[in-house]
């Protein structure tokens, strides 16, 4: 087993009671002697947990050969280069599952290493997306994106948000990492 140093960049991997902070990035503060995990501290809410050193993998630059590797076999490469020299990559893109793949297997792979920040916003909107209510979400704001009558649409939505708990989950994250909903 790798043991890991305070400071150390990490990457979270294989969670299956949380989900959701698999792909992010943490750093390592301290091994807990008593339990066996390490805490970690996650900047993209603050959060602090104990973790297993299984879950950890080291977060370092991608090798441009396994990079290469990744986007040659994901038939999403055309369309992430899109978005990312778009700067349109956001939550409601994740709707595509083949973008979903690559995106994770990019992550895994260290192509954002370098900017730990990036990487929680982009492993928070993946996990989002596959929150059980993400896929919901995602419609939600397509119908806003579309919407000729913006004010009827953020009604609705607002409401439908506010009548299911997994929404309202969803769009609490969206508006604490700066998205703004008018309800």
């Amino acid at each position: 087993m790798t043991e890991w140093e305070p400071g150390q960049q990490v990457l979270v991997t294989g969670l299956s009671g949380a989900r959701h902070l698999n792909s992010l990035p943490a750093k390592v503060l301290a091994f807990d002697e008593e339990k066996g995990r390490y805490a970690v501290h996650f900047s993209s809410d603050g959060q602090k947990r104990l973790l297993k050193g299984e879950n950890l993998s080291a977060l370092a630059p991608a090798d441009e050969a396994a990079l290469r590797a990744v986007f040659s076999s994901e038939p999403a490469t055309p369309k992430l280069q899109r978005l990312l020299a778009d700067g349109e990559l956001g939550f409601a893109e994740y709707d595509d599952e083949h973008l979903r793949r690559l995106v994770r297997r990019l992550l895994e792979a260290g192509y954002w290493a370098d900017n730990v920040e990036v990487m929680d916003d982009i492993g928070v909107c993946l996990n989002l997306a596959e929150h059980p209510s993400g896929p919901e979400a995602i419609a939600l704001i397509r119908q806003l994106e579309a919407a000729e009558d913006l004010n009827a649409a953020i009604m609705r939505v607002g409401a439908a948000v506010h009548a299911d708990a997994g929404l309202k989950e969803v769009f609490d994250q969206l508006r604490a990492r700066g998205h703004e909903f008018d309800f």
